[in-house]
């Protein structure tokens, strides 16, 4: 008779049976999932797509700053470790920024430096992908993949008929772009940016409904130096009248101070313009626009080093990462600062409804710097030039304020006889790259998400006055000064074709 095993036992056996059971299957549930994990990791490496938006969604940050650190240095001693801040001037190539608080820009994926310099000189068709992930599977099954975790633009029709928008070869852009020409990604953020009207834009059922015929340049020309007013703040405006910081302000508005220049360069802070070797050109120029945080220590051969007039946005001015306050970037020049008031408010209302404290920091920085000159522009000049664009597009717009980019480029045609605008529209050195001096890719910094680029470079196109051969080449456009233009012929010969 066999030995026969007693229930309490038999319980112990099939407690350890199914406890290794599990054990089994966790063990394959964990290899399951590295698996997966290592074959997302290898997507977004070859795709320069960070795994948290491939997981959560690609999120275009419409401002188009990179994930950056502080620039600090660690001093090492008896005390421990202790930040000290390094001047983003002394310091090339980098710019600090606060990821949560990114600088908008003319005008996203983050993309590697050697991906750009390879992409530089690449015409709108794409360069296949090569690696693990290409090497693994097939190409069927990759794109099936790439296109679930939204990391491949060729396969967006949409993305194929902006390429197509550009000259074949030589890629000029078309002032026809319209926004049903973005990737999904865009149109999506631009819709988002559309219903969202953080500003309250408000137009008449005959402003909204007005889509006229499409004026030439010259005409809109005509329309930018009659509706577009360069203002800013003085002492005796109200509210300021009563504070008494107000002898800080200006006493003589800015187009009276300086100026008339005869040729002016605006010089975007574009990705385009590194390898450019356009910098004796642009130093040649009377008079030199910047934006915001960009650089010219280390980049003087492609971009210059004269900068005679620095347009700065509030958020810039407001960002402890950007050291506004000590920062030798913003000593040399005038400063011209502008910041986005509601749509239909008047001074009063925005003094206390600003984006971001800019009066504060005026004050703060004017008391470091009493002899600088220092403007900040009159808030109505955004709003009408941003009634400008959306008069003159056959579609809504994003109902937020011009681009730094723009708002320069009016405000120089206003002080100068001639206005070369360098890489606001893409030259052949075509690049995703945001800016020359950070390694950081975003199609909404040439396309635009927050600001309505797209639409702002067709107007420029528009009333551009070069060659195509100048877009191509050197990203150069011209536009004349609005005291040299004339516009009474303009207007005479509008008049004659209407009758």
């Amino acid at each position: 008779m066999g030995y026969k095993i007693p229930g309490a036992a038999m319980d112990r056996v099939s407690l350890l049976w199914r406890l290794r059971r599990r054990a089994r299957r966790g063990v394959f549930c964990m290899v399951l999932f590295c698996m997966t994990m290592a074959v997302l990791y290898t997507l977004c490496a070859e795709n320069s797509v960070p795994v948290t938006d491939a997981i959560f969604g690609v999120r275009a940050r419409t401002r188009a700053q990179p994930r950056a650190h502080s620039i600090v240095k660690v001093l090492r001693g008896a005390g421990g470790t202790k930040p000290m801040y390094v001047d983003p001037q002394k310091l090339p190539g980098v710019i600090p920024g606060d990821p949560q608080k990114p600088i908008p820009v003319l005008s996203s994926l983050n993309h590697s430096m050697l991906a750009s310099q390879k992409e530089q000189h690449s015409g709108s068709k794409e360069k296949e992908q090569h690696g693990l992930l290409a090497w693994l599977l097939g190409r069927p099954l990759r794109r099936a993949l790439e296109t679930i975790l939204g990391a491949r633009k060729r396969a967006d029709t949409a993305s194929q008929k902006m390429e197509d928008f550009f000259v074949a070869k030589k890629v000029i852009w078309n002032d026809e772009m319209s926004s049903s020409m973005l990737g999904k990604r865009l149109k999506k953020v631009v819709q988002n940016y559309q219903a969202m009207n953080k500003y309250g834009v408000s137009l008449s059922s005959s402003e909204a409904g007005k889509r006229g015929k499409k004026l030439s340049g010259p005409e809109l020309l005509c329309q930018l130096k009659e509706r577009v007013k360069i203002t800013t703040l003085m002492p005796e405006m109200e509210p300021f009248a009563k504070f008494l910081w107000a002898f800080q302000l200006p006493a003589q508005p800015l187009t009276t101070a300086i100026g008339p220049f005869k040729t002016c360069a605006v010089v975007s802070s574009a990705g385009s313009l590194r390898n450019s070797k356009l910098g004796k050109e642009i130093d040649a120029h009377d008079a030199v626009v910047r934006f915001n945080a960009a650089p010219t220590i280390g980049f003087e051969k492609d971009v210059g080093s004269k900068t005679t007039v620095r347009l700065i946005n509030s958020q810039v001015m407001s960002s402890e990462d950007h050291h506004f306050l000590s920062s030798s970037l913003y000593s040399s020049g005038m400063l011209v600062a502008w910041d986005p008031a509601p749509f239909s408010s008047d001074l009063n209302e925005w003094y206390n409804k600003t984006d971001y404290p800019i009066f504060k920091q005026y004050q703060r920085y004017r008391r470091l710097h009493p002899q600088q000159q220092f403007y900040i522009l009159h808030p109505s000049m955004e709003w009408q030039l941003w009634k400008q664009l959306q008069d003159n597009m056959a579609e809504p717009i994003q109902k937020n304020p011009p681009s730094s980019g723009l708002l320069g480029t009016v405000l120089m045609m206003s002080l100068c006889d001639v206005v070369h605008v360098y890489e606001f529209l893409p030259s052949r050195r075509k690049t995703e790259l945001c800016h020359y001096y950070q390694n950081f890719k975003d199609a909404a910094c040439t396309m635009g998400a927050y600001h309505p680029l797209l639409y702002e470079k067709n107007l420029v196109k528009r009333m551009n006055q070069g060659s195509d051969e100048d877009i191509y080449n050197h990203g150069k456009v011209t536009l004349p000064g609005f005291n040299t233009f004339d516009c009474t012929q303009t207007t005479n010969s509008s008049n004659s074709s209407k009758a």
